[in-house]
């Protein structure tokens, strides 16, 4: 299990508060120290004449070594600031400022014992500014600022207070006033500082928590997907040999009416888990991006007539109203996207309409065109809304009951409309119906720049004598598909590896009319490889198709860009057929063209 991260203490949080405290004032407080050494120079010119030179000679002596110290002291925090804790640092540099203050004071009170009036208030004017400036230092740390201003004005105070006339008295007081209000105001600063780097300490530990929990999604995101392919595969393949062998039933003439009823049953059950397994494809090839978006230009119209055909009967067959109002729009979108969200919308609302109707229509919308699906059915709670396009989701079906679809199919077109950029809405009425409604761009120009790949009815192959080889590693579907296909008049060679299907080709000498490949097989060649080896041998226009279980996006990448056709296990026998007549109708269209 990954170690969590140690969340930082309130004791960690106050040492890189320190830190970044000694950090600011380290940057200025070098110029800081020097103007105050300047400053103090140009007083002792100006009053020197008038005062004795041990008022003043120790102070500047005093104020040139604690600025040099200071200087020394700053050069070894750039150096090396880990040297010392900032703490030590801190105190440093307060001992500095202290130090500082002291020869400041004393030598003011000690010169304006001896000084006029007019400049005794000199000396207190300029020695009060300087402290004045002590507390923007305090903004960053405020002990030195605090012993500066004390030490500094201090000894002043309590010299005015000795003096005995009451307008020194008074000006004492207020000396000490602004003492006071000099520490309440660096406190303050220094307060604000402090609390304005926790908080920004704060929103970093956010932003990096933000970040783990996103690493750790993406990283159970890629696990699921995995999972999902790895249990996925392990499923189809079993359950595409029982499709295989159940449809073959169905055609055996010694059942009795009771064993037809069981072959019935069998039957839904793993058309039900088909359908799972098949919603569960389509949004893992969603989630993980399989999906290569084809935008075209096509008349949405074209969709409708296609969809009608397809839902008509199940509409009539539920007694319910199914209505496609003409539409004349040209629009820019994934053909096979936009089908399998109208199609998923469309069975959404058949199957939550008991009775009344469902209308599919278009309104044009500030430029693009707002496809609507109606339907008189159920509706949504409003407390249900959100969770609506949720995986698994079903309104009024807790007991998960199969003939009421499988809680995937808003999954999907959520999905899907994201990876196109087309939004969808809802609106719903508890009781009166819904309204979903998949807003998409219309085409620039106004013809339809590429015909939709609908399914043109073709004249389907003569399967009768054609030889088939079909490569597969599980032997209950080598044998399955052997008799399925023979059932069909196909001569079929089964192998479970590629070497093994050439060895056999290669001893048979017959002309081969296509190969079937699942992807996995033993030995080191995959189904691509495996089927790019035998175009190789006997004609790179060989009829192939790559019939497998595995539904990662490589390998869906693999058979895209080797320009196969791909059929995920299991399969319908229609479905099958129809795959194995539009591959020959492809090798027919190559050689057309060629």
């Amino acid at each position: 299990m990954q170690n969590m991260p140690k969340q930082p203490t309130l004791q960690d949080e106050n040492k890189a508060i320190e830190a970044e405290q000694v950090k600011g004032y380290f940057a200025d407080a070098k110029d800081l120290s020097i103007a105050g050494a300047l400053v103090y120079s140009l007083q002792v010119y100006i009053v020197h004449g008038a005062t004795p030179w041990w008022t003043w000679g120790p102070a500047l002596i005093g104020i040139y070594l604690i600025t040099l110290a200071r200087a020394y002291t700053i050069r070894q925090y750039r150096i090396a600031p880990e040297s010392r804790s900032s703490r030590q640092w801190i105190l440093s540099h307060a001992a500095f400022a202290g130090s500082s203050g002291a020869c400041w004071g004393i030598s003011a009170a000690a010169m304006m014992a001896h000084l006029p009036v007019s400049f005794q208030f000199f000396v207190l004017t300029v020695t009060a500014v300087v402290a004045a400036v002590a507390m923007f230092e305090g903004f960053l740390l405020a002990l030195p600022a605090r012993l500066f201003i004390i030490f500094a004005l201090g000894p002043s105070s309590l010299w005015l207070l000795t003096v005995g006339d009451s307008t020194y008295v008074a000006l004492s007081i207020m000396l000490l006033i602004f003492i006071a209000v000099a520490i309440v105001l660096v406190s303050r600063r220094s307060r604000i500082f402090v609390e304005t780097h926790r908080l920004r300490f704060h929103n970093e530990s956010l932003v990096a928590e933000l970040s783990r929990q996103h690493e750790m999604l993406g990283s159970a995101s890629k696990a699921k997907s995995r999972f999902l392919a790895a249990a996925s595969h392990d499923l189809r393949q079993p359950l595409a040999a029982l499709m295989i062998f159940l449809e073959q039933l169905e055609f055996e003439k010694q059942l009795s009416p009771s064993g037809k009823d069981v072959l019935e049953h069998a039957q839904q059950a793993t058309g039900s888990l088909c359908g799972l397994l098949d919603g569960l494809l389509d949004i893992s090839r969603l989630d993980g991006h399989g999906v290569r978006l084809k935008i075209k230009s096509f008349a949405i119209q074209n969709l409708f007539d296609e969809l009608e055909k397809e839902f008509r009967p199940v509409a009539e067959k539920k007694g319910i109203r199914l209505k496609f109002s003409p539409c004349s729009a040209v629009i820019d979108s994934d053909i096979i996207l936009a089908v399998q969200i109208l199609r998923n919308l469309i069975s959404n609302a058949l199957r939550y309409t008991p009775t009344g109707r469902v209308l599919v229509g278009c309104r044009h919308r500030q430029g693009k065109l707002a496809i609507e699906v109606h339907d008189t059915g159920i509706g949504i709670p409003e407390d249900q809304l959100s969770r609506i396009f949720d995986e698994f989701y079903q309104i009024n079906n807790p007991e998960r009951d199969r003939q009421h679809g499988l809680g995937l199919g808003l999954s999907i077109v959520d999905r899907a409309a994201k990876l196109l950029g087309h939004p969808v809405t809802l609106t719903s009425s508890p009781g009166k119906g819904s309204t979903f409604t998949v807003t998409v761009p219309l085409a620039k120009a106004a013809i339809v720049e590429e015909q939709p790949d609908s399914v043109q009815l073709q004249e389907a192959p003569d399967l009768n004598g054609r030889l088939i080889a079909f490569i597969e590693n599980e032997g209950s579907i080598r044998a399955g598909m052997q008799s399925l296909l023979q059932s069909w008049g196909c001569k079929v060679m089964v192998a479970d590896s590629a070497a093994n299907m050439i060895k056999q080709l290669e001893s048979k000498n017959e002309v081969i009319d296509m190969v079937i490949s699942d992807f996995g097989l033993r030995g080191s060649l995959n189904g691509v490889d495996a089927i790019a080896a035998i175009r190789q041998r006997w004609g790179a226009e060989l009829p192939a198709l790559l019939f497998t279980g595995n539904i990662s996006k490589e390998t869906y990448a693999l058979a895209r860009n080797a320009g196969l056709p791909i059929l995920y296990k299991p399969a319908k026998m229609e479905a099958l057929h129809d795959a194995i007549s539009a591959a020959f109708g492809s090798a027919r269209t190559r050689e057309a063209h060629a």
